[in-house]
């Protein structure tokens, strides 16, 4: 950028490269010009009084008046005042402080150094120091575009008068006698105008009249006044087109020549440079252009040998050289983002989108990304995320009509390591019949590129854990919980004005006992289980929990639903919020919003950005968290729902199975004390939703796919960030709670059995369901947990009460021996088969 101050000139290395740089990558250059090739502008106040001169003589024959301007001297006078002050001080800021528009460049880490794997731009441009440009192109340019650029100053006086007669002969203006100087001018003004979408600025900057070329003198003049030859070429040699959206020479040597511009030919720079006059006409990627294009080039061949810059015999070798170009297409955008990184660069374009420390609007934002030359370091690791990608693609096509997604972040920090699909990322898509193409983005929210997310069953389901846990219950306490129809009034909500109405209709997979204690629930995710809980709890303490953990609404942005169904998972929900949840316990309940950013590097200053960070706030207590791991390790351990996914390798593992109605959606959610990784397989939007019971997928059933996806993930995880061995012990009473004796109540009545129980410290459930017994009918035939054994303090003890009749089978089994399985339920108390006036039924089966 250029900084244009009274007396003083502060600019960056990228737009005008200086022979010297401080340590901010810039300098200060003060108000005198230094002319390396010529010998006789050694003083700026003598050399600024003959420009004066020339440019009032010339101003006069070239009739600018007539177009409206000051008259010449008045013109003169204006710029430099009595006591001719630098011209510096008359420039706009449209042109004073004009930013180079350059690519912005993503960065990920691999092997532990920042690698590119994304580039956004507008303009194809490579900013090159002076250095960094040959020699052959500099003077390749200089012959054929200012054969006297380094003897005058701004303004060519000469070819100024040369122009005048050609136009009064023509009748019209056909030779501007443009410098190398005063073509900056306009490209700086272009620039300008470009960064505001300013159309009738752009037009005014490019117009072939008269004002226009006066305006550039004075500005030439200026640039002169204040800069050297060496930074006025470089600059020019960056900011010029050479067609398309090609921009600057290193730009152009690496899109028509596949290699960088120290590396250009003879013949090949002047190629390059022959362009100006009209960069499309000549440009060599198309084929209609090429024989136009060498008679160019060879103009500017002969033209080196005119100002001395070579003999004609190298001039004759290179003239006998064919145009042979190499185009390279310069890639940009997510589309073509390397390390299988489209989607993460997906999610990290629509963040900036969305954070107003990068633009006023979305379209500042995104104009920011594609012109401003930004460095964007991200979480990504590069590595991993090949692995994760690689991944998905053995268990699940692209082309399949399931979708899969997962997300891995980092325990403690929220940074997002990976992110992939079974899709490839496509902002277009034809007439949409091609499924293994997509923009959408399954792992994220709506607001970030991604779907509306999906419902995310029984991984729901840990923040009811949570919750149960905070309000001062254990896991070992018993909840009578068989499958059923609730009513919902049961259910409490303080944000529920008048309580939810109806009946609550659940199912379970499979046959459970009907009452067990909160570990047995969450290892086996038994839906019922969860909903006799919730019972206990408050349906809108359970929400708040899920927002402390960063579910702060659904995927799509909608509130979070807290009616009773929602206990298991109802809410839509993406891998990325449930991953960063999930690692919100790993990390000692601190829940850290994710983070894909880390730092950004400004282009044209190289100053540093600020960033939004992660966030990281106490979601509950580190007791609570652990206690609650404790329980969500025994998903992964033997007859757990997540068995088949644990890897074994000697990182502890934790975490949360999930699915809908009929299969529709799958999750496995996981956590170590490192990472936290949520994969999902399922039905996306807009097709026929297939149960993936089944439904194949490289030949295993569909439910069942997030298994093996999961562990490869996982595996993959732990060669870098291995967890450890165990999970911190939860060191208080949430885990194992104080235990007493069962009374035997058997023969007595309920009444008379509710009270004896009640006595002794526990909580006493009815059942509707009778039992052969030797009892009276009417009266107690068992409890469960049974007569004289040790059950928790406060626990349910469920009563079952006689039948009359002599038993013929043996009695239900405990949790014990029971085997495990998801679904939904109610509690006893509640339960009614009667009708109502609102019903819900649902059939997720919760593993």
């Amino acid at each position: 950028m250029l900084w244009m101050m009274s007396g003083a000139v502060r600019y960056c290395q990228r737009v005008i490269s200086p022979p010297i740089v401080n340590a901010r990558g810039c300098l200060t250059a003060t108000s005198r010009s230094i002319y390396p090739m010529s010998s006789h502008l050694t003083a700026p106040g003598r050399h600024l009084g003959r420009s004066i001169l020339r440019f009032i003589a010339a101003s006069t024959a070239l009739g600018l008046a007539t177009v409206g301007l000051l008259t010449p001297v008045a013109a003169i006078i204006s710029v430099y005042g009595a006591d001719m002050v630098n011209i510096a001080k008359t420039l706009p800021a449209s042109l004073a402080n004009v930013e180079m528009q350059s690519p912005s460049t993503l960065y990920g880490k691999l092997d532990g150094k920042d690698v590119a794997f994304a580039t956004f731009y507008e303009k194809n441009r490579v900013p090159l120091t002076a250095e960094e440009i040959p020699d052959v192109v500099k003077n390749a340019v200089v012959s054929i575009e200012d054969p006297r650029f380094y003897e005058h100053g701004g303004v060519d006086f000469a070819a100024v008068m040369r122009a005048v007669l050609q136009n009064q002969s023509s009748g019209s203006t056909q030779s501007g006698a443009s410098t190398i100087t005063m073509q900056l001018v306009r490209n700086l003004r272009i620039e300008s105008a470009e960064w505001k979408d300013d159309e009738d600025a752009i037009d005014s900057a490019r117009e072939e009249t008269a004002s226009r070329k006066l305006l550039e003198m004075r500005y030439a003049i200026g640039l002169e006044h204040n800069y050297t030859k060496e930074q006025i070429l470089t600059s020019y040699l960056n900011y010029a087109s050479f067609g398309g959206n090609v921009y600057g020479i290193g730009a152009a040597a690496q899109y028509y020549y596949g290699k960088d511009a120290k590396d250009l030919t003879l013949p090949e720079a002047a190629q390059l440079v022959s362009v100006f006059p009209s960069p499309n006409s000549y440009r060599v990627d198309v084929a209609d252009n090429l024989d136009r294009a060498k008679a160019r080039r060879d103009l500017v061949l002969q033209r080196m040998v005119d100002r001395g810059y070579i003999d004609q015999a190298a001039a004759d070798e290179a003239i006998a050289t064919p145009i042979t170009p190499h185009i390279t297409q310069q890639p940009r955008g997510c589309e073509v983002a390397e390390h299988n990184a489209a989607y993460f660069c997906d999610y990290v374009v629509n963040l900036i989108r969305n954070d107003s420390t990068f633009g006023d609007t979305a379209d500042d934002r995104t104009a920011l990304l594609r012109r401003g030359g930004l460095q964007i370091y991200t979480s990504i690791d590069l590595s991993l995320q090949d692995e994760v990608q690689a991944d998905i693609d053995k268990h699940i096509n692209r082309s399949d009509k399931i979708g899969a997604a997962s997300t891995v972040v980092q325990v403690g920090t929220g940074r997002v390591l990976a992110m992939a699909q079974n899709r490839t990322y496509s902002q277009t898509n034809g007439d949409g019949t091609d499924l293994s193409r997509t923009a959408v983005n399954y792992n994220t929210n709506y607001d970030e590129g991604g779907s509306s997310g999906f419902p995310g069953g029984s991984t729901y389901k840990a923040f009811t854990l949570i919750d149960w846990l905070k309000q001062g219950h254990t896991l070992d306490e018993r909840v009578y919980a068989p499958a059923g129809t609730y009513y919902q009034k049961n259910f409490p909500d303080r944000c529920k004005s008048g309580g939810w109405a109806g009946t609550w209709s659940l199912e379970n997979a499979e046959s459970f006992p009907s009452s067990f204690d909160v570990r047995y629930a969450t290892k086996h995710s038994i839906n019922s289980g969860f909903a006799a809980m919730a019972e206990q709890l408050d349906l809108c303490d359970i929400r708040d929990t899920a927002v402390s953990f960063g579910i702060t609404t659904q995927a799509n942005g909608e509130e979070l639903d807290h009616q009773p169904a929602s206990v298991i998972g109802t809410n839509n929900v993406s891998p990325i919020q449930m991953a960063s949840a999930y690692a919100g316990i790993a990390n000692d309940g601190t829940y850290c919003t994710p983070q894909a950013i880390l730092r950004v590097v400004d282009g044209s200053n190289g100053s540093e950005r600020p960033v939004t960070a992660s966030q990281c706030s106490q979601a509950t207590t580190a007791q609570v968290a652990r206690t609650a791991t404790s329980a969500l390790t025994g998903v992964f351990g033997r007859d757990g729902t997540a068995a088949k996914a644990a890897t074994g390798d000697g990182s502890a593992i934790a975490g949360k199975t999930g699915s809908t109605d009929n299969y529709h959606q799958t999750w496995l959610v996981g956590y170590t004390t490192s990472t936290a990784q949520a994969t999902w397989v399922g039905n996306g939007t807009g097709l026929a939703k297939s149960d993936l019971r089944y439904y194949s997928i490289k030949g295993t059933a569909g439910w069942n796919v997030r298994y093996a996806l999961f562990k490869d993930i996982q595996t993959d995880i732990h060669t870098s960030y291995p967890g450890a061995a165990s999970f911190p012990d939860p060191n208080d009473t949430s885990a194992t709670a104080r235990t007493l004796p069962v009374p035997d109540v058997t023969g007595q009545d309920p009444e008379a059995a509710r009270g004896t129980l009640e006595q002794a410290g526990f909580q006493v459930a009815i059942s509707p369901e009778q039992r052969a017994s030797t009892a009276a009918a009417g009266t107690v035939a068992e409890t469960d947990p049974p007569a004289n054994t040790m059950a928790g303090a406060n626990a349910l003890i469920t009563v079952y009460l006689s039948n009359g009749q002599t038993p013929t089978a043996t009695p239900s089994p405990t949790p014990s021996t029971s085997s495990a399985s998801p679904s939904a339920s109610a509690n006893s108390q509640r339960r009614s088969s009667g009708s109502s006036s609102s019903k819900t039924k649902t059939s997720t089966t919760g593993r």
